[in-house]
């Protein structure tokens, strides 16, 4: 063979392979709950048939593992009528997962010695919406975060669901003696904290960011509604139409401690990595946070539920799991993680659809 055709050929053996080499190494893994490695390029392909075939318009997710965010992506749109993309800026509704960033910053005034677990909120803040039941002065704010009060999830919904503009805050049952889901329980213990702080309920969004969010980099995530998020949220969306339902809005912008926080999946990451390693809160605090303190029993519709202090704990073939959803009819969102294997993750839609795309993506991430 000509000495020139071999000297080109070797050089371009040669090239492809540095190209190949270059591709491999600048290829990122992450790590799942038993150990899989899944490279970024497949779960970006994954993510992306998930959205196509479940009809998610806007979508937020990010994995950790260790002390660092190992994948993260914003792809899809706002709005389908106007296209606007979505992208590391956009914003979602975090719905019932706030109740955990809100029981963490529980914990912290606890570590500050501001509230106690155990001692009856009453003596801290009469309550008049419940006063004249008497059984609310048992109520603490371990029974809060741990839904045990007694108080129905919403005082405006009977117990099949439906709309009471007028209803009156009851006690369903002994403080304490059973578990019931309950984010009026959770108004209550927010309005005792700003009483000792002295400062009004939606004031508590400031000592929030000074005490998790500004630590945390979560530089834009917020449980008020504010002009950043007016600009930058996801719209929600049912069965593929545009629907924002229930959910935070400039019109009903003020601070709920069960419900308002929003962010998106590279500030939630930087929270979870919190949980995992211990920042903000003592060891003890994020232990709280983490024992079980009540069961949800089984039904004929479900398995039993084991919840700590605002995250249910499950479980599983690879240890324990830490998780929680939230769900504002056409805003889902859920994230999970596993302590031990110091691995988790967290996603948003602008959908109805989480529940079919965490079935799908733990399947995933197990088998992969």
């Amino acid at each position: 063979m000509n000495t020139k055709v071999v000297y080109i050929l070797v050089l371009s053996i040669a090239l492809f392979s540095c190209k190949t080499n270059q591709k491999t190494e600048s290829e990122t893994f992450i790590r799942s709950f038993n150990g899989n490695l899944i490279s970024s390029s497949k779960m970006d392909v994954f993510i992306k048939h998930q959205m196509d075939s479940l009809n998610i318009p806007g979508l937020s997710i990010a994995f950790v593992n260790d002390d660092k965010i190992a994948y993260h992506n914003a792809l899809g749109v706002k709005n389908i009528e106007t296209k606007e993309t979505v992208d590391s800026s956009t914003m979602f509704d975090a719905a019932s997962m706030s109740k955990t960033v809100f029981s963490f910053f529980v914990m912290k005034m606890v570590d500050d010695n501001i509230l106690d677990l155990d001692t009856p909120l009453y003596t801290y803040m009469e309550y008049p919406d419940i006063a004249y039941d008497e059984r609310y002065k048992l109520i603490t704010a371990r029974m809060v975060l741990s839904h045990t009060s007694g108080f129905p999830n919403w005082r405006y919904l009977d117990q099949q669901g439906n709309y009471n503009p007028k209803g009156k805050l009851t006690i369903q049952f002994e403080p304490g003696t059973k578990f019931q889901y309950s984010g009026e329980g959770y108004e209550y213990l927010a309005m005792v904290i700003a009483h000792l702080k002295g400062v009004e309920k939606n004031e508590l969004q400031g000592l929030i960011k000074a005490a998790i969010f500004d630590p945390l980099a979560m530089n834009n995530s917020s449980f008020v509604w504010n002009d950043y998020i007016e600009k930058h949220r996801a719209n929600g969306h049912f069965k593929g139409a545009l629907n924002k339902g229930y959910s935070s809005s400039a019109k009903d912008p003020n601070f709920k401690a069960s419900a308002s926080l929003q962010t998106e999946s590279k500030e939630f990451s930087n929270f979870l990595l919190a949980l995992i390693n211990t920042k903000i809160v003592s060891k003890k605090s994020r232990n709280e946070l983490l024992k079980i303190q009540s069961r949800k029993l089984a039904t004929k519709r479900s398995k039993e539920q084991k919840y700590g202090l605002g995250i249910a704990v499950e479980e599983s073939d690879y240890g324990t799991n830490y998780s929680h959803g939230g769900d504002n009819k056409s805003n889902t969102a859920l994230y999970m993680l596993n302590l031990e294997k110091k691995v988790g993750y967290v996603f948003f839609t602008n959908s109805e659809n989480r529940n079919k795309f965490q079935i799908n993506l733990l399947d995933f991430v197990l088998t992969n």
